[in-house]
Formats: C-alpha cells, sequence, structure tokens
C-alpha cells in the first residue's frame, strides 16, 4: 500500500468521524434548553402566523417543518476543548481556504479576532460582490470578509456562521445553498439563527448578514 493510498484512507476516515460527531453534536445542541449563558438559543415560541413583533422574520409561518424551526434556533456554543477545536479547524478547512483566498484577493490586511480570521475593509471584486449584494460581511469557514470593521453585533452573527460550519464540515456550503435556493435570504433557517445571536450581542454591549441600514458605500 502506497503512501498516497495510506493518506486518502485517513483523509476519508477522518471525514467520516467529523460527519458523525458534527451531526451528533448538532442534534444534541438542538435539543438543548433556553438560558442566557451561551447554551443555544431557540428560536422564541409565538403563535404560527403571527407577524405582530419587532423582525417577522424570525415567526415560524404555517406548515413550516418542525426541523426548519428548530433549525433557525441552532446557536450552537463556542468550542472549548483543545483537541475539538484542531478538529473542528480541520473539518471546516475547505471554506475557510476559499475565504482566505477571497481575503487574499480583498487587498484587506488580516486580523485575528475572536478566534477568525477578519478581512476588513475589503475592496475590489470582493466588496462589488458583498455590496450588490447588500451584505455587510460574509463569513467562509473561520474567515470573515467585511466591507467596514464589523460591530460587536455584526461579530456575534459571523461567529454563528462560523460555528455552523465547524459542525457541518463541507457539507456547510451545500446545506446553505439548498436553504437558500428553498426558502430565500430572509427566510434562511441558518441566518435567522446568526440574527439571534446578533440581536443578543446588542442588547449585551450595544452562517453573510444584511445591515439593518445602508452601508456606507466604499
Amino acid at each position: 500500500m502506497t503512501a498516497r493510498s495510506l493518506l486518502r484512507r485517513a483523509l476519508l476516515l477522518a471525514g467520516l468521524v467529523g460527519l458523525v460527531a458534527g451531526v451528533v453534536w448538532s442534534r444534541k445542541e438542538l435539543n438543548e434548553p433556553t438560558d442566557r449563558t451561551g447554551s443555544a438559543i431557540p428560536l422564541p415560541r409565538v403563535p404560527r402566523g403571527t407577524d405582530r413583533i419587532a423582525d417577522a422574520r424570525l415567526v415560524a409561518r404555517p406548515g413550516e417543518p418542525e426541523w426548519i424551526v428548530d433549525l433557525a434556533g441552532w446557536v450552537p456554543k463556542p468550542i472549548t476543548s483543545r483537541p475539538l477545536q484542531l478538529l473542528a479547524i480541520v473539518w471546516a478547512l475547505p471554506s475557510t481556504v476559499v475565504g482566505l483566498l477571497l481575503g487574499l484577493l480583498s487587498g484587506a490586511t488580516p486580523t485575528l479576532r475572536d478566534g477568525v480570521i477578519v478581512f476588513s475593509p475589503v475592496r475590489g471584486p470582493v466588496c462589488f460582490a458583498l455590496h450588490r449584494g447588500g451584505f455587510a460581511a460574509t463569513t467562509l469557514g473561520h474567515v470573515v470578509l467585511a466591507r467596514h470593521e464589523p460591530s460587536a453585533a455584526l461579530m456575534a452573527h459571523e461567529l454563528v456562521h462560523t460555528r455552523q460550519a465547524e459542525r457541518l464540515g463541507p457539507l456547510m456550503g451545500p446545506t446553505y445553498w439548498y436553504l437558500l435556493a428553498r426558502y430565500g435570504y430572509a427566510r434562511h433557517p441558518m441566518e435567522r439563527a446568526a440574527r439571534i445571536a446578533g440581536r443578543e450581542a446588542k442588547h449585551v454591549g450595544g452562517g453573510h448578514t444584511r445591515p439593518t441600514k445602508p452601508p456606507v458605500h466604499t
């Protein structure tokens, strides 16, 4: 057996282990109770079809599958175990590599913040793409690409996407884009979960995200 064959088998085994661990971890966190100490925060339960809250996009609509409602409230906790942190970095590496390539093309100087690499302010085609989409920032694995220095609320939002990627690994992209095609951005369950974290950060201190006000043009 050649070294290349051994490497392929090792990577396949690591991927399968990571996939199983991610699924088990995700199911565990989706079933955790609500609290304000950093554990998973479920979507606020309100009567289905109700639009009379500050952000109607967070409300479950009639007929929405229960697993979508649960996913929309899945705010993963930060990983504190060093071995699991390393595994999460490797598991989310495909998305992170794409983020790094885009970051290097953006002309921004990378900085380390909250355990992720932030490229801000991005310029060139990356900035143009974010601007055309109306986004303040987008996250790929452990990389955040932002048009301006991210606020605490924006970072809280983007870090949810990083933690989602840490659990889903290579499945993050296909899962996100399938849900985007199915529900759109405003109703995207992973974006709704990230909005919860952003709103929590605003109250305390104050998956890509749309700013509440039109951003300054770059």
